[in-house]
């Protein structure tokens, strides 16, 4: 099974992935899902590595930060900006790239579950949202290239909603697991052993 990175960077690199000029729902700082805050890891034979989750202390949105080792330890780091939404029960995360800077504009969308010691994420597909533009079902602009196509959406807020909500299987019919990465409690007082830092598995 492919990890979240690899599914992510794979959608990037062949810039796939539909952005959308809006959000879901608008930025709540107060109404942020918490149960996602953590940290989430996957240790495969060829890459590992961690999803930093927490609130960003300036602008009270989420700060998602995501770090992958491969197999000669080379470090990869990206980070997103964003916020939770709820629509009829289903979680989403609307994010948009802080680092890299030259990412794709606009807002992605990834449907989410959390559990006590799994986050499952399920990335949006683009066929679905190509094929809604091309007949005009949803407002947006497609631009082919050579060796890649880029999707935006710029429907209004409230058809952006409807059009998920109604589309809701087929634009996220997969969902992937990651573990939780659970750390022991360490008293304030006791200070910490020298020593180098295992990735788990």
């Amino acid at each position: 099974m492919r990890h979240l990175l690899t599914i992510l960077l794979l959608v990037l690199a062949t810039a796939c992935v539909p952005y959308s000029t809006h959000p879901l729902t608008p930025p709540d700082i107060a109404g942020l899902d918490q149960s996602i805050f953590g940290t989430w890891f996957w240790n495969e034979e060829r890459e590992s590595g961690y999803i930093h989750i927490g609130r960003d202390e300036k602008s009270g949105l989420l700060r998602v930060m995501m770090l992958s080792f491969d197999s000669e330890m080379e470090l990869d780091v990206s980070e997103f900006s964003g916020h939770t939404s709820s629509l009829n029960g289903s979680q989403y995360l609307n994010l948009q790239w802080v680092a890299p800077p030259e990412e794709g504009s606009g807002y992605m969308f990834i449907k989410y579950t959390v559990t006590a010691d799994k986050l499952g994420i399920s990335f949006m597909e683009s066929d679905p949202i190509t094929a809604a533009i091309e007949q005009g079902v949803l407002q947006g602009e497609i631009k082919r290239q050579k060796w890649a196509t880029s999707v935006q959406v710029t429907a209004a807020p409230t058809e952006l909603k409807q059009f998920v909500q109604n589309n809701e299987k087929a634009l996220f019919p997969e969902m992937k697991y990651i573990p939780r990465l659970n750390l022991p409690n360490m008293p304030s007082e006791q200070v910490p052993q020298s020593g180098s830092a295992q990735i788990p598995r």
